[in-house]
């Protein structure tokens, strides 16, 4: 609707992870190289957290690219988590490949027995499971950490690495519930947390989105930007406000955004959290 009217060539502003509009400050550069030196270096495991919307998602869909350059491992991502181990080891197994023998894995163990007697043929397989906070059951992080027990022989048929690397992604508070596995947590080698972004970040990362998506990265006024950073500090908060504030501006024929036209969509923005948070809407 307003891209036109701001001379844009995309919506710089829509939550979903798109590489090429990936804001990377110095703690993402770093979670993410952390990542992929677990995967390259064929590590158990490790955990990315952080409040939801901060850049999780973005950081693993970078991961995804780097690992996907390798071609002696396979990258595969559940953001979806059936209630059961029976479940989650069936999707498992149809993201790996072997959707044929689905059907004859009667318990999770029969999976892990068919992965052992092949793994040579799999190879290595990065793991990584999103939203990991809505996982309670003990049975599947058991069952987690016996695909971690799994290994491959090396070239030289002599040394061995693990035929997973996983890779669990959550809100902040995930590692509380880790604690309550001590096995899952000797075999996890790395946590790195997401924190929100600082006046600063949101800045930079308001303009870099605006830039990518072809527009004058002053459309945001300072002052404005200065206001959305003064009540949100998450990137998905602060498209939505963006987005809005867009909107607003091409309705009523402005030249940019300014403060005022911020706290509108700010407040519009949360008028409608506030509805959806509601227990009558």
């Amino acid at each position: 609707m307003y891209l036109d009217y701001w001379n844009l060539q995309e919506a710089p502003f829509q939550n979903v992870a798109n590489a090429r509009f990936a804001y990377m400050c110095s703690q993402h550069h770093e979670g993410l190289a952390r990542l992929v030196y677990l995967v390259q270096n064929r590590k158990l495991g490790g955990v990315l957290t952080g409040p939801y919307g901060v850049g999780k998602t973005m950081v693993l869909e970078l991961l995804s690219q780097e690992v996907q350059k390798d071609p002696s491992t396979r990258y595969i991502h559940i953001d979806y988590h059936p209630s059961s181990t029976m479940g989650i080891a069936r999707q498992i197994a149809s993201l790996i490949g072997i959707r044929d023998q689905i059907g004859e894995f009667l318990e999770p163990s029969d999976l892990l027995t068919y992965l052992k007697m092949e793994s040579e043929q799999l190879g290595h397989t990065t793991l990584v499971i999103d939203e990991a906070q809505i996982i309670k059951n003990a049975e599947v992080y058991h069952f987690l950490h016996l695909l971690m027990n799994l290994t491959i022989r090396n070239k030289d048929g002599f040394k061995t690495q693990p035929a997973f690397t996983l890779i669990l992604s959550g809100y902040s508070d995930m590692t509380r519930l880790l604690k309550e596995d001590e096995s899952m947590c000797q075999r996890l080698q790395m946590v790195w947390n997401l924190d929100p972004l600082d006046e600063e970040q949101i800045l930079e990362y308001i303009q870099q989105r605006i830039r990518v998506a072809g527009g004058d990265i002053w459309i945001f006024e300072k002052e404005a930007i200065l206001e959305i950073a003064r009540h949100h500090h998450i990137p998905r908060r602060i498209n939505n406000i963006c987005d809005v504030a867009l909107m607003l501006g091409y309705a009523s024929n402005q030249k940019s955004i300014g403060k005022d036209l911020v706290s509108q969509a700010i407040e519009e923005a949360s008028s409608l959290q506030a509805q959806l948070n509601s227990e009558e809407f």
